[in-house]
């Protein structure tokens, strides 16, 4: 039986992702449940095919993906949320399973 996702709470807002860091598992199933603490944002990690606007509201959105490759990634602002949007970006840090006896 395949295990549940593991699930992160993330909290967009003027111009954060918080956390800032995310660190997940090569493999692992992963469910970001992205909510926005003022306005309309989004959520983009080119590289899992990740892109979804977050609401206003606070109501969280859900975002299912596979953690399939290592390295590290830049998590984007898809909606254009103000002065800062640019700069508005997150890491999605995905470590290499070890691949000793474990």
């Amino acid at each position: 039986t395949a295990s549940a996702p593991r699930v992160i709470e993330v909290v967009a807002k003027r111009f954060t992702f918080e956390p800032a860091k995310i660190e997940v598992t090569e493999g692992e199933r992963v469910r970001l449940m992205v909510s926005s603490a003022d306005g309309v944002h989004g959520i983009e990690i080119k590289k899992f095919k990740v892109n979804k606007a977050v609401p206003r509201g606070g109501k969280p959105v859900a975002i299912d993906f596979v953690a399939s490759a290592p390295g590290t990634y830049e998590i984007l602002c898809s909606e254009d949320c103000g002065d800062g949007h640019e700069g508005m970006t997150g890491t999605l840090v995905v470590i290499a399973k070890s691949k000793g006896k474990d």
